[in-house]
């Protein structure tokens, strides 16, 4: 019989919080257009006061994830760019995905939601299917094409 649980209990396990993840997510994507991220420049692209990114750099400092200067700039360590990767590789998965089953609406929307729940299981199949659909574009012409309303 299946144990049930409440949301918070099923996300427990993980160790950064969906908002450090997104943190690391957009250090890393900031880093592969240019390495000169400063902590405004990190608030503005994820449209928080300066004060609060503040405050985020310096907990995922403390988790050995970036390295700060004051007032300077921000440089992932290697586990955190490792995970920034990682993190990136998960949310353009889910978003590809997404678009291969026809979600447009709040497409962004829809996608960082998932992407802090996901299993690696999951993930993993996510990513199988998109390749495989990528690979295959009669099948997904088909898929496309499938109306069951017929």
């Amino acid at each position: 019989m299946n144990q049930y649980y409440t949301f918070n209990e099923y996300i427990k396990e993980h160790e950064l919080t969906p908002s450090e993840e997104d943190y690391i997510e957009m250090i890393y994507r900031l880093y592969l257009e240019d390495n000169d991220i400063k902590v405004a420049r990190l608030a503005k692209s994820l449209n928080v006061k300066t004060p609060s990114a503040s405050n985020m750099v310096k907990r995922l400092q403390t988790k050995e994830l970036l390295i700060h200067e004051n007032y300077g700039k921000l440089k992932l360590t290697s586990r955190g760019e490792f995970i920034g990767k990682t993190l990136l590789l998960r949310h353009n998965a889910i978003e590809e995905f997404l678009k291969i089953i026809g979600v447009n609406n709040n497409l962004h929307e829809e996608t960082e939601k998932i992407e802090h729940t996901i299993s690696n299981e999951t993930l993993k199949n996510i990513i199988k299917l998109v390749n495989f659909f990528n690979e295959n574009n009669e099948i997904l012409n088909k898929y496309n094409n499938y109306s069951p309303l017929k």
